[in-house]
C-alpha cells in the first residue's frame, strides 16, 4: 500500500514534467495558440497527474522489482505525452521515439549485466521491432496511407514490449480503433474512412500490455525453444 503511494506521488510528478515537456514539443511544430493551450490548461494538467498517478501506482503495486517499475513508469509516461501530442497536433516526436528506444536499450544493458539470457531478451526485442515495422508498413501496399510516426511509434513498441508484448499490444489497439469506429458510426459522425491519429491507440495498447502483461510466460517459453 506504502509503495503504490509513493508511486502515486511520483506519477504526478512525471506528469507536470511532461506536460512541459509535450507543450515544448507542440510549440517546434506549431504556432497555433490554441493547439499549445489546449495541453497546457488546467483541466488537461489535473486529469494527466490524475491518470499518470494511477497507473504508476498500478506498477508499483504489481511488482516490487526496482528496474521494472521504472522500465514502465519511463514507457507509461512516453506514451501518455506521445498520446496527448499526437492527438493535438496529429505528428508523433521522433525524439518521444528515440526515448522509447533509449530506455529499451538500457534496460537490456542491465539485464544482460545481471547475467539475463540473450534470447530471452534481446531476441524477442529485435524480432518486435521488425514485426512493428513491418505491419505499419502492409497497408501502404494497399494504397492506405500511414504516416511515418506511426510506423517508428509502432517498432519502437515493438523493440520495448518484445513480439508478443507488441502483439498484445496491437490487439489492445485494435479494439480501442472499434470501439472508436462504432462510435462514429451510432452518432453519425464518420466511418471506415475517417481518419484518426494512431498514437493515442498505440500509447493505450502499451499502457495495458505494461501492466497486465498476457504473454510473458508464452514468449520465454517459444524463444527459448526456438534459439
Amino acid at each position: 500500500m506504502i509503495d503504490a503511494l509513493y508511486g502515486g506521488v511520483l506519477g504526478m510528478i512525471a506528469a507536470l514534467a511532461f506536460n512541459r515537456i509535450s507543450i515544448f514539443q507542440i510549440k517546434r511544430r506549431t504556432d497555433e495558440t490554441s493547439k499549445i493551450e489546449a495541453v497546457g490548461n488546467t483541466a488537461t494538467i489535473v486529469i494527466w497527474v490524475l491518470i499518470s498517478g494511477l497507473l504508476f501506482a498500478a506498477v508499483f503495486a504489481i511488482t516490487d522489482n526496482v528496474a521494472a517499475r521504472l522500465e514502465s513508469i519511463a514507457y507509461i509516461s512516453v506514451a501518455i505525452s506521445i498520446a496527448v501530442v499526437d492527438l493535438d497536433i496529429k505528428k508523433i516526436p521522433n525524439s518521444s521515439v528515440l526515448a522509447l528506444l533509449i530506455i529499451r536499450t538500457a534496460a537490456l544493458i542491465f539485464a544482460f549485466a545481471n547475467g539475463a539470457p540473450l534470447k530471452e531478451t534481446l531476441i524477442p526485442s529485435l524480432v518486435g521491432l521488425a514485426g512493428g515495422f513491418i505491419l505499419y508498413q502492409l497497408p501502404m501496399f494497399f494504397g492506405i496511407p500511414i504516416g511515418t510516426g506511426d510506423v517508428k511509434y509502432s517498432a519502437a513498441i515493438g523493440y520495448c514490449l518484445g513480439a508478443f508484448g507488441y502483439l498484445q499490444a496491437a490487439l489492445v489497439m485494435a479494439a480501442g480503433l472499434l470501439v472508436y469506429l462504432v462510435y462514429l458510426i451510432a452518432t453519425k459522425k464518420g466511418s471506415l474512412k475517417t481518419k484518426s491519429p494512431m498514437g493515442p491507440y498505440l500509447s493505450l495498447g502499451v499502457i495495458v500490455t505494461v501492466l497486465f502483461p498476457m504473454f510473458g510466460e508464452l514468449s520465454e517459453t517459444v524463444f527459448s525453444s526456438l534459439f
